[in-house]
């Protein structure tokens, strides 16, 4: 006697399988513990640095390994996925501020950044570019598509001269990333506010109408 040829799955089933309560509650259980894993990695860095274990951000989390494991394949995804969460509240944070100087008569005073939480993740984010270079690059764009938009509206205010937008927001983008590395890493030991003027003063020479 054989076994009995398996059943397929049409589309149908498997769309109800999908939508099951289940189903979405295991989701659901497993986006909380993704978010517990990626909170508890974001306080052991300003508590220690970048040298936390899996098994101290699992139970730093409270959550068991194994859980873990089944959100993250290691401890570079979970930083990749740190880094993506900063980033994104980063540039809603820095194009609310563009928003709120136009009218502005005095610029913000600019935060010194040389934390240790900072520092801890340039070191990471130097080490990651390197092993996960489309991942890093994927996970910035919410910076660069910020930087691109503003060129974009200087542009057709003629405060800038014509180009092309995105190719030059990368460039400022990654102008600006190298110099908070340096401050960070203390390969430059002016203040951040005269680095940031200095920086200001060359990138609007350089987008100045010809």
């Amino acid at each position: 006697m054989t076994d009995a040829a398996p059943v397929p799955v049409g589309p149908a089933a498997a769309n109800a399988a999908e939508r099951s309560p289940s189903v979405q509650r295991s989701r659901m259980r497993t986006l909380r513990h993704t978010q517990s894993v990626v909170d508890a990695a974001r306080r052991l860095i300003r508590e220690k640095g970048e040298s936390f274990t899996i098994q101290e951000v699992a139970k730093e989390a409270g959550v068991a390994l194994q859980t873990f494991y089944r959100c993250f394949a290691g401890k570079d995804e979970l930083l990749v996925a740190l880094f993506a969460q900063d980033a994104r509240r980063g540039a809603a944070a820095l194009a609310a501020m563009v928003d709120a100087a136009v009218d502005r008569d005095e610029p913000e005073e600019p935060h010194d950044g040389r934390l240790p939480y900072a520092a801890a993740l340039v070191r990471e984010h130097l080490r990651l570019a390197e092993s996960r270079p489309e991942e890093l690059r994927d996970v910035l764009h919410p910076f660069v598509d910020l930087f691109a938009d503003e060129l974009r509206r200087a542009q057709a205010a003629g405060v800038i001269r014509a180009g092309h937008a995105e190719r030059d927001a990368r460039t400022l983008f990654h102008l600006v990333v190298s110099h908070l590395h340096a401050l960070i890493c203390h390969q430059i030991d002016d203040p951040p506010a005269a680095v940031g003027d200095d920086l200001w003063a060359f990138c609007a020479a350089a987008l100045r109408p010809t």
